[in-house]
């Protein structure tokens, strides 16, 4: 009898990618989930999946029932789990709803009865108020711009030439006013220490953004209503859900330094997000609260959790779903391993997002393993 082997496929949201100019989304993740099904001699292989950032969710859903199938995952023995952060974790339960066709034809069955798991890690489920704001004009910019400053950051090389920029973005009325001229502008300026691949890659991700936003109008909590009440989950699946939520953006603010032109930026868009997101709608309400705990320390959280709460990008109640695992104090990017600049071992500067959320390396284990441990079933 064939030894069972598990399938972890590992799917990004709407900043994401699989790899781009040799950056990994899912950064250190790849290490520790196959560290803690090795510790317990199973058989594990992850694999990221290649998706379309903001294009919409059915089709986003088909690239990664497309993934499923050509890396393996119908062969017997196999078991599947679908990990999605943010807006993956959508893909993640559109695909595995028996209320859902999409237009893939036996296939949609065959995948349905492998999935076992469907972990989502800051995903918005009730929607979020930024995605609004992303969808008009000058959100659309916004999204360009955000997207190519944390291909920038996550890249972690220095970056002299944002300098002659701080005057043009230092103001929140001139983040929202760039027009494609200034957008064309800073993209030449930022990927001019990138190799000609790497820039080709980023400049075709970039453009993908451009072309096609139908995530952006279905993760609006207006969006989302109709979403849950059509996609139903799967009886026979295990969904378990984790939540972030990151200090205000007064406390990041005021600690702003010219160590680094870019962080100073990154602080002033993380409290631009995180404003955005703040603003929920009275109409399209998100889960109700409920006790919930800081996952890293199994205690009673020492805020409060309002529906203002998030983790810059993604309301904190909003990610609330299935068996919820508890709270990890963090921001959007820092649970998927981008919270510092330099190499994973070292401390040499602040994550990107300038959140001040102060996850660290041990916050990331503890996560990690616990969404180990829900994959290998040991715990209920």
């Amino acid at each position: 009898m064939s030894k069972q082997r598990h399938h972890v496929y590992l799917i990004p949201g709407f900043f994401g990618f699989a790899s781009i100019g040799g950056i990994s989304y899912f950064r250190q993740v790849h290490e520790t989930l196959n560290e803690a099904f090795g510790r317990r001699d199973l058989h594990v292989e992850i694999f990221d999946v290649r998706t379309m950032p903001t294009a919409s969710l059915t089709h986003r859903a088909r690239k990664l029932a497309m993934s499923i199938r050509d890396t393996g995952g119908l062969d017997d023995g196999v078991i599947v789990h679908l990990i999605g952060h943010s807006t993956g974790a959508l893909d993640a339960r559109l695909l595995a709803s028996p209320s859902v066709e999409l237009g893939l034809g036996p296939l949609e069955k065959k995948i349905r009865k492998k999935i076992r798991n469907i972990v989502s890690v800051s995903a918005p489920h009730y929607g979020t108020p930024l995605s609004n704001f992303f969808t008009t004009f000058y959100g659309k910019n916004l999204l360009y711009l955000v997207s190519l400053i944390v291909i920038v950051g996550l890249w972690r090389k220095p970056i002299s030439l944002i300098g002659g920029m701080v005057g043009v973005l230092g103001k929140l009325n001139n983040l929202l006013g760039l027009d494609e001229t200034v957008l064309h502008q800073i993209t030449n300026n930022l990927l001019k220490e990138f190799g000609p691949q790497e820039e080709g890659e980023v400049r075709s991700f970039l453009q993908s953004i451009l072309d096609d936003q139908g995530a952006m109008i279905q993760i609006t909590p207006e969006g989302m209503e109709l979403f849950n009440a059509t996609t139903l989950d799967n009886a026979k699946i295990r969904y378990v859900s984790y939540a972030t939520s990151a200090p205000p953006p007064i406390a990041a603010i005021k600690r702003i330094s010219l160590k680094h032109v870019l962080t100073p930026m990154n602080k002033i868009l993380y409290g631009l997000l995180w404003t955005l997101t703040s603003r929920s709608h009275p109409g399209y309400p998100y889960h109700p609260p409920l006790e919930l705990r800081d996952l890293v320390s199994d205690t009673p959280l020492p805020f409060a959790v309002t529906e203002s709460m998030s983790d810059g990008v993604v309301p904190t109640l909003s990610q609330v779903w299935g068996e919820f695992r508890g709270v990890v104090r963090a921001d959007h990017l820092d649970v998927i391993g981008h919270y510092l600049r330099g190499p994973f071992d070292e401390r040499d500067g602040a994550d990107w997002f300038g959140s001040g959320a102060k996850f660290g390396r041990s916050d990331f284990q503890i996560l990690w393993n616990d969404v180990a441990s829900v994959l290998m079933d040991e715990t209920k």
